[in-house]
Parts: C-alpha cells; sequence; structure tokens
C-alpha cells in the first residue's frame, strides 16, 4: 500500500497506467503536455500538495511531487484544485469528479473546454488512479 499523497503513490499510479492499453488507446491524441493536481489542506490533513503529470499519447511520461504549481504552469493543459478530502474520496471511488466539478468541489485552472474534450480519457485516468492500493494519513 501507498501512502496518499507521496511520490510512492505516483509512482504506483505510473506503473499501474503503463500497463493499461486501454487508457493509452483513449489518450493516443493527448498532446497537450501536462495536468496539475493540487491538494489543498483542510480540516483531516493540513499540508498543501501539488503533483505535476506529463501526459502525452496517452503515456504518463513524467510524475512527481512538484513544491508549488507555477512550476509547471507554463507546460501545463490545466491545473485541479480541490480539497484533500475531495481528493480522498476520488481515490476511494466516494465522489465522482465530475459531480464534484459541477458542485464547485473542484476549482479548473486552464483549458476546461480541452478537459470537457478529453472527459472519456480523464475518466479513464480517474478509473487507473482508484486501482491503486492506497492508505490514507487520517486513517490510522
Amino acid at each position: 500500500m501507498a501512502r496518499f499523497p507521496s511520490q510512492e503513490w505516483i509512482d504506483k499510479l505510473v506503473e499501474i497506467a503503463t500497463q493499461d492499453d486501454e487508457l493509452k488507446g483513449i489518450g493516443k491524441t493527448w498532446t497537450y503536455g501536462g495536468v496539475i493536481t493540487v491538494l489543498e489542506p483542510d480540516e483531516n490533513f493540513s499540508e498543501r500538495w501539488c503533483a505535476y503529470f506529463l501526459l502525452d499519447k496517452g503515456e504518463v511520461k513524467e510524475a512527481k511531487i512538484i513544491s508549488d504549481e507555477k512550476e509547471k504552469k507554463s507546460e501545463s493543459a490545466f491545473s485541479i484544485y480541490a480539497k484533500y478530502s475531495v481528493w480522498k474520496g476520488i481515490v476511494k471511488g466516494e465522489i465522482d469528479p465530475i459531480q464534484a466539478f459541477m458542485r464547485g468541489q473542484i476549482k479548473v485552472d486552464g483549458n476546461v473546454g480541452l478537459l470537457m474534450q478529453y472527459a472519456v480519457f480523464i475518466r479513464k485516468f480517474i478509473d487507473t488512479i482508484r486501482k491503486v492500493p492506497t492508505e490514507f494519513p487520517d486513517e490510522k
């Protein structure tokens, strides 16, 4: 099990995504650069945490923790912001990210049209996220 959030967790995600031919097929036309995820602190997790995923033609080319979203902003199609509890719910499959976006629990900075255009690819990537054996710091 990998602790969420951590570089170990990101590495496990990349390992699973690399083996997913369906993900590669759905995302084969993605050439728009990276996606930044920003985990905002809440009552269950006190740290702000950012990760960068460089996606290209359905593959994860780079995935790492970054100190601040500005570090990779110019190389990214969009940044996705949500509180820890929302990200946790997404990882566990308890929160639908589209509904969370519609409710304002997720904020997107960048090309929202592109996000919608590639909704199937993004949803498949989220399905891949849910395959990572995960432990959470607030569940001990």
